[in-house]
């Protein structure tokens, strides 16, 4: 009876095969997350129950010592692509619960002075124009406070309806799980029209 050798031949190509497909599995399973929104915090762009696609590699926080400076965006934390930018939509633990994860829009970035009031989100002393992409004006006051370095401040776009930074305060950077890029169900709303430029009240941009 011929037996068959793990040194050359079809069994060897297979098992290779199937251990290269484990590892590309784990390592896009670790790059990219599925997401299921749940509740109404971020209608009108996240509705309950939509899935998405969370980018998971850009926040990879890494510390190279004083290689830092060299790589792009490394300003903002330690985050392996440049990490949060305002108008990103991430994925977090909120601060008092760890097994959950909340959806919001960072608004704030660490050093900016935010500041909710009049029915309108201040950053930096600019009054943004949020009115495409939120429900209704917060109904609520906050600030105005400075954001403590590696956190950021985060809203859902439902501002009246959503449990976020004005309720629990700045986010740090080590609660953050990802971005969402993408949304893919259902199928009539499939976009990656996700993220937004924050703009001032005049049109020009949140530098």
């Amino acid at each position: 009876m011929k037996r068959l050798s793990l040194q050359s031949g079809p069994l060897r190509e297979l098992i290779e095969m199937l251990i290269l497909g484990l590892i590309v599995f784990l390592l896009a399973r670790e790059a990219v997350q599925n997401f299921q929104v749940e509740g109404s915090s971020m209608e009108p762009t996240l509705n309950s129950s939509d899935l998405v696609l969370v980018n998971k590699v850009g926040y990879w926080e890494v510390s190279l010592g004083p290689f830092d400076a060299l790589l792009p965006g490394r300003s903002n934390g330690d985050f392996l692509m440049g990490g949060p930018s305002r108008g990103s939509v991430i994925i977090f633990r909120p601060p008092y619960q760890t097994d959950v994860d909340y959806v919001k829009r960072v608004i704030g970035l660490p050093g900016d002075l935010i500041e909710v009031r009049a029915g309108r989100a201040w950053v930096n002393g600019r009054r943004l124009l949020e009115d495409h992409y939120t429900t209704q004006p917060p109904n609520y006051s906050w600030g105005p406070a400075r954001v403590p370095p590696e956190h950021y401040f985060v809203l859902g776009d439902n501002r009246n309806r959503s449990s976020d930074s004005h309720n629990f305060g700045p986010i740090h950077e080590d609660q953050i799980v990802g971005e969402v890029i993408f949304r893919w169900f259902p199928f009539n709303r499939i976009s990656d029209d996700i993220r937004r430029s924050l703009i001032d009240i005049g049109g020009a941009p949140i530098p």
